[in-house]
């Protein structure tokens, strides 16, 4: 299952971006947009597992975000079903 959300990135005067996920009243951030993006892919999955494990629905993505000129709205996808598998393969790794 994909899911998709949408992310604020504003950029940071000493360099990179800070994160946030809306939908998630939740901030991460990254050394350069790339990074931001894989940052916000990574909390976004780790957030939707916790609430799939939790029993718990997903919010809603919101398609209209509020911002701040200079800042960058975008959509964040994530594959639950690869991410899963990721984290699954890593912890499979640390205890071998």
């Amino acid at each position: 299952m994909t899911v998709v959300y949408p992310a604020v990135f504003t950029p940071l005067k000493e360099g990179g971006y800070m994160v946030y996920l809306p939908d998630w009243e939740n901030n991460t951030q990254g050394e350069d947009l790339a990074d931001a993006i894989a940052m916000a892919r990574d909390a976004i999955g780790i957030l939707c597992i916790v609430r799939e494990e939790d029993g718990e629905p997903l919010p809603t993505p919101s398609l209209s975000i509020q911002h701040e000129a200079g800042e960058i709205v975008s959509f964040v996808d994530v594959d639950l079903t690869a991410y899963r598998r990721s984290l699954e393969k890593s912890s499979q790794s640390v205890s071998a």
